[in-house]
């Protein structure tokens, strides 16, 4: 695990900060020492000082030698931004910005230097259930030291497509058979032919009824 120290509120932006911390970041403490010692910039002073709290922060909390140490990660932060006003014409005035920013700094050993993780051993698998008489028989033979059977190859399954077959066809003859064995049923008249023979029955009773009962008219003059 690395080592950091931080500088809080450095009166510097960001955005500058981030151009000079990529000139060191990944190199080694001596290489970043160099490089910042002899830069022009007055912010890369402020560097240093944080590098160097680093490297002792590292050597005396955590014993590591700092010739040994590189620069792993370099973090910069915008912080809080002072606002100031300057007096601009007509009585106007024109807000400046003076940003802050927070920068940490990270160093840790190289990596032939460092303590590689041991992984643990991965747990050995179980072996899974399986369900049904065959399931149950072949694990019982995977635990008794036996060979499990191979299971049936698509050519040794019986074809389940004659069976449907023939008991398709069962069903066929018993529905033959018992078609026979049904009575016919006598097919209904149908209204119009069943009211036919009574409309012609009341006509021909009309014509045999004798005409007693017809009207007789005025008898006729005798001379």
């Amino acid at each position: 695990m690395g080592v950091t120290a931080t500088l809080r509120f450095l009166r510097v932006s960001p955005f500058k900060v981030r151009k000079y911390a990529q000139l060191f970041k990944g190199k080694s403490v001596e290489e970043a020492r160099a490089i910042l010692a002899y830069h022009p910039s007055p912010t890369c002073e402020s560097i240093l000082k944080l590098l160097n709290s680093a490297a002792a922060n590292a050597e005396n909390n955590h014993d590591l030698d700092p010739e040994l140490l590189i620069v792993k990660d370099v973090l910069v932060d915008g912080a809080s931004t002072y606002k100031r006003l300057r007096p601009r014409a007509r009585g106007r005035g024109s807000r400046i910005l003076k940003r802050t920013s927070h920068v940490t700094i990270e160093v840790d050993l190289k990596e032939e230097f460092r303590v590689k993780p041991v992984e643990a051993e991965p747990a050995p698998k179980t072996p899974r259930k399986r369900r049904g008489a065959a399931g149950r028989a072949r694990s019982a033979k995977a635990e008794a030291g036996g060979k499990p059977k191979p299971a049936a190859t698509a050519a040794e399954k019986p074809k389940p497509a004659r069976k449907r077959a023939a008991k398709k066809a069962e069903p066929a003859e018993d529905e033959g058979k018992a078609a026979e064995a049904r009575p016919k049923r006598k097919r209904a008249p149908k209204k119009a032919e069943a009211a036919r023979p009574e409309a012609d029955a009341d006509e021909s009773a009309a014509a045999e009824q004798p005409r007693d009962n017809a009207p007789v008219g005025p008898a006729e003059e005798t001379e």
